[in-house]
């Protein structure tokens, strides 16, 4: 077990200034200290992403990067901060190192402390491409809330705005869609957890709130320190040509 680790935050989009010093300490708020985070984001793609198109179009930069990345050593695991995970499963073929985007990590943290799971995300356009990812982990009947809070990526940083529109919504999701755990469904949604619980718990609903790069983050920390990585007989490496 190594004493030192570092983790590849690879921002898989191109808006200039999208790690805000909020962000870039908020997701690294519960790792030990001796564990260190490296940023590095793509130089072509889309700007942000909010649908199947821009995923498809950053992809191919994520893998080239990450890959890049890897091979000049010093990396003990990638997370790629996107709820969408863009090209995540082909960096898993090509990488002996624990990879995650945001989706897995929050939502299985998030199975552990309820029956039933909400996600909250950006825009009605991201909703499908969730709706997929719950269908390939085989949670339909576990993560049965999905709802949007109709900001887009960019305006995140209007945190009045994104915690008014939060606050609605997971209300909602708890009122009147039943959940007992909320998992926010962008990772660009951060800072959010501790205020958003004490809300909620005001309104006489004591709901755990998790932010997706929080537990992406930690998760792969968790499993670089356990030396553990994807299975070879899922992530079969890609054959030689």
């Amino acid at each position: 077990m190594k004493d030192n680790l570092t983790i590849l935050d690879l921002l898989p989009v191109t808006a200039p200034g999208i790690l805000s010093p909020a962000m870039e300490a908020d997701m690294g708020k519960f790792l030990p200290g001796n564990t260190q985070i490296r940023h590095v984001q793509i130089q072509e793609g889309s700007v942000t992403i909010e649908c199947e198109y821009d995923e498809a179009i950053s992809a191919p930069e994520v893998i080239k990067l990450a890959v890049e990345e890897a091979e000049k050593g010093g990396i003990d695991g990638v997370f790629v901060n996107c709820f969408g995970d863009p090209g995540v499963r082909a960096v898993r073929e090509k990488l002996p190192i624990p990879v995650f985007g945001g989706f897995e990590p929050a939502i299985y943290l998030a199975l552990g402390l309820g029956d039933t799971v909400g996600i909250v995300t950006v825009l009605k356009n991201v909703v499908p491409m969730i709706r997929g990812a719950i269908a390939r982990a085989g949670l339909e009947k576990r993560v049965t809330s999905l709802r949007t809070l109709d900001m887009p990526v960019l305006e995140l940083a209007d945190h009045d705005k994104l915690m008014s529109n939060l606050y609605a919504e997971c209300k909602k999701a708890v009122e009147e869609d039943g959940v007992s755990v909320l998992v926010m469904g962008c990772t660009g949604i951060v800072g959010v957890n501790d205020d958003m619980m004490a809300r909620l718990r005001a309104d006489g609903y004591d709901v755990p709130v998790l932010e997706a790069a929080q537990c992406a983050v930690s998760l792969t920390e968790l499993y670089a320190r356990m030396g553990l990585y994807q299975s070879r007989q899922t992530y079969m490496a890609p054959p030689e040509k």
